[in-house]
């Protein structure tokens, strides 16, 4: 959300400074971002056992985690592609690629890379307030 609602649109008015600035951030949190990548995994896998193995939950509690893990690992793959192609790029060209030119590729734009990782981030973050929420009345009903 830093980098989306902050930073990227600090650096489209600095573009001077911007490759400078990106490698510093990212040298910087890498860190901060696998601990918490880490301690997110960690701490679903005990919640995951700690909730499945009583046998209280039902069919759709069990397929809406599994859409959220098949998210969740979606996302994971595209934050690790993200901060691996701007160096194999930088390696092929030193361009910037032109504008996308159709709404479509606008669109397409606008959906993918750093965004599509929000919207994903922001996906699993619901289904897990929708598992809480499943997880509670299967308590209540069971």
């Amino acid at each position: 959300m830093f980098y989306l609602l902050v930073l990227r649109p600090a650096l489209r008015r600095s573009p001077g400074a911007a490759r400078t600035i990106n490698e510093s951030v990212a040298a910087e949190f890498r860190v901060i971002v696998e601990t918490c990548m880490f301690v997110l995994l960690a701490t679903g896998v005990i919640l995951t056992f700690n909730r499945l193995t009583p046998g209280v939950v039902g069919v759709p509690y069990a397929a809406t985690l599994a859409v959220k893990i098949v998210l969740a690992i979606w996302m994971f793959v595209l934050a690790r592609g993200r901060r691996r192609r701007p160096a194999l790029m930088s390696l092929i060209r030193d361009d910037v690629p032109e504008a996308p030119k159709s709404w479509l590729q606008r669109a397409i734009r606008a959906v993918s890379g750093y965004n599509a990782v929000v919207i994903l981030g922001i996906a699993v973050l619901l289904l897990a307030d929708a598992l809480k929420v499943l997880y509670e009345s299967a308590l209540e009903n069971g």
